[in-house]
Parts: structure tokens; sequence; C-alpha cells
């Protein structure tokens, strides 16, 4: 029998809600976990659970290395960007399909073109890169068609800051030229990479919530070198105005855009906003268990094909991270993959659901954190629960 060590805990998130939330976790097991708050130190035995720019990464790849038999564990990855940043997603995207024409992304993924732009004067010669777009675009603008309508999205910008639903190209010249003359907005004049996406005119909509756009933020957990798991505490984030779809050439961010930021100007409670997935109204269970399984089967896609791609995604087997997937249903039940934050944003979950959150923190302690470290799972029950999807180990 060996007397285990404490295990050291540096905790620091910027994001009180967050903090507050691993916080209590912890201190509920605090035979096991002391919390410091000193600056970073190579004890063994010790977990990080920081913010990305506050990690020793440098640090951490050498202790992979070294084969002594030190224990640390931190809360991110260093390479990730092939899941993270649209561009890198979309061309992984296209390379997966080509050598894996059978992939359920081919389904569950949006038609999506890659723009690189300088500056708005180029935009022709971005598009003709990207030219079925152009023909699309060119087709719309026909009388008697059914117009297409794209989303276009800044590849590594979020909280939705910079969403376009377009259907023309003399509309995306005027965005951009809108955006690069106003001066005070720096951020833009840096971005190159923008996607842009089919977008999914025909939501699923549920008449008892208003008939509101909803989409699914769904937590995925990777550990070490490499499990996934999906939580199956998933949100429903709402817009706030009914959705309309007579070809309104308007596209009310109230109604169409459903991240919780661009809601701040809604007149409805955080309640009507977030919901729990698992608890809508007036949809059945095998209808529930079926977009479920869809989720599970897209993720463990993704992560087969990401886990070959060391240079934009590498896993370490002294880290975990959790990543907030976004999905949409449409009206005939499929669902599709939106796109992945590190990171994600736990407050908006707000505070009626917050056990939700607890609860995937304390699978990610039992399940990930514990083991690590050489103890047992412990098998506190709780509601919500992380489910493997992907397993397969590699060292590094």
């Amino acid at each position: 029998y060996e007397i285990k060590m404490n295990i050291k805990v540096h905790l620091k998130m910027n994001c009180p809600y967050t903090n507050e939330l691993i916080r209590n976790v912890l201190e509920e097991r605090n035979d096991l976990f002391t919390l410091t708050d000193s600056s970073t130190s190579n004890d063994d035995n010790t977990l990080y659970w920081l913010e990305y720019e506050e990690l020793d990464f440098d640090m951490l790849y050498r202790l992979t290395k070294e084969s002594n038999n030190k224990k640390f564990l931190a809360n991110s990855y260093c390479i990730r960007k092939g899941l993270l940043r649209k561009a890198n997603f979309a061309m992984f995207v296209r390379k997966h399909l080509a050598k894996q024409p059978n992939s359920v992304l081919r389904d569950h993924y949006p038609e999506t073109h890659i723009v690189d732009l300088i500056h708005p004067d180029y935009l022709d010669e971005a598009l003709n890169e990207a030219f079925e777009l152009r023909d699309t675009l060119e087709a719309n603008t026909q009388e008697n068609t059914d117009p297409i309508p794209f989303i276009l999205k800044a590849s590594i910008l979020d909280k939705a800051s910079e969403l376009l639903i377009f259907y023309t190209q003399s509309e995306l010249e005027e965005f951009f030229t809108r955006k690069y003359d106003d001066d005070d907005d720096e951020s833009i004049a840096n971005v190159r990479e923008w996607i842009v996406q089919r977008y999914i005119k025909n939501p699923k909509l549920l008449p008892i919530y208003q008939n509101r756009k909803f989409h699914l933020r769904v937590y995925v957990v990777a550990e070490r070198n490499l499990r996934i798991y999906v939580y199956d505490g998933i949100l429903a984030l709402f817009a706030s105005l009914c959705y309309a779809d007579d070809n309104d050439q308007t596209f009310d961010r109230l109604r169409h855009i459903t991240n919780t930021c661009v809601q701040i100007d809604s007149k409805l409670d955080e309640e009507d906003l977030v919901k729990e997935f698992f608890s809508l109204e007036n949809m059945d269970d095998e209808l529930r268990s079926n977009i479920f399984e869809q989720i599970k089967s897209i993720v463990k896609d993704i992560f087969t094909g990401l886990h070959n791609e060391i240079t934009v995604f590498q896993p370490i087997r002294n880290a975990f991270e959790i990543y907030g997937f976004d999905f949409l249903i449409d009206e005939n039940n499929q669902v599709y993959f939106l796109e992945a934050n590190a990171f994600p944003d736990f407050k908006q979950t707000g505070n009626s659901l917050s056990i939700l959150i607890k609860e995937l923190f304390q699978n990610l302690v039992q399940h990930i954190v514990l083991p690590y470290f050489g103890y047992e799972e412990s098998n506190e029950i709780t509601q919500r629960k992380l489910h493997l999807v992907y397993e397969k180990q590699k060292t590094l």
C-alpha cells in the first residue's frame, strides 16, 4: 500500500464563474487537492488549471520526454489550431474527405469555402480561388432562382463578432469595404483568413419556444494522447426573436444568430435563452437520443482524422482540454457541426443551469484527473456523464 501525495493545484481562470465552480469541485475533495496561489513550480504531483497564456508548455514538453515519474497535468494542449481555427479546420475536412470519402463529415459539415483576403480590392482574386463559391454567388443574382444564403466568419475571431449572412458578391464587397474604411477597427485589417459557409436556412424550430432558432453547445473533453469524451449535459442556446425565413433579406441578428453574446440586447430572461437540451419540451426521447448519437459519431470522426495531423493537432500525455463544440439541427433532424472553441465561455450557461457545468468538472476530476495521478476513479453519482467516443494511444 503506497501513500499517495496530495495533488497541488495551480488554479487561476480569468472568469470568476468558471474559477469558482472548479474551486468548489476541488474543495469537495480537499483530502486530495491542495490549492496553492504561488506561481508555477515544478513540484511533483501538480495540476495546472490556468489560462492558455499562463501555461508553461516548454516545461510540459520537456517533462513528456523525460522518463522520470514526475506527474504534472495541464488543462490545455499547446497545438490544436487544426480544430479551432475555422480555415484550418475546413482544410482538414477537405483532406479528410479525400482520404475517407465515406466520412460522416460529408453530410454533417456545411459546404465551406476558404477566402484569403489581404484587402477588399482583392476580393475578385480571392473568389477566383474559391471559384465554386463565386459561381453560386453569381447564380444567386439571376431572376427566378431560389438564392442560396451563405454566412461569412473570421477564421480566428470568436464571439460572433464578424458574422455576415449574404447572397451575392456585391453584399460581400460592401461588408469588407465598410469594415476596412472604419478606421477604428484595427482588428479586421489583421484578419486575412475567412470562411464562407452555406447557411442552414431550415433550422429545427419548436413551436413551444416561439419557433426561435437554437444551436447546441456540446462539451467535448480530450485527454492525454488520446481519449475523447462527449458530455451529455448539452445546452440549447436560443435566439431572442421568432425565426422567419420569408427570404427576409435583412437577416436580423436577434433572429438568426444564436450566440448568447449577440442576444445581449434581448428582452428575454436567461432562462428563455439557455436551456438544457435533454429537458427541452415537445421532443421525444427517441429523437433526442438520435441527435446525441449523430453528435457522438461526428466528434469521433473529427478526432479520428485529426489524430493523424500532428502539425495542427498535437495531444500530449500530460494534458487534457475542454472544448465547446457548436452544432445545428435542421428541420429533418440532421445534425451539422459548425465549429469548436477552446476555453469555452461557461458563464453563458447562467446561474440556473450552473449544476451542468459543475457536474462537467466533477466528471473531469473523477474520470481524468484522479486516475492520471494514480487514484482510483471515484464513483460519485452525477446525473450527467462523459461518454467515451474515441480511444487510441500514441506516444508523445
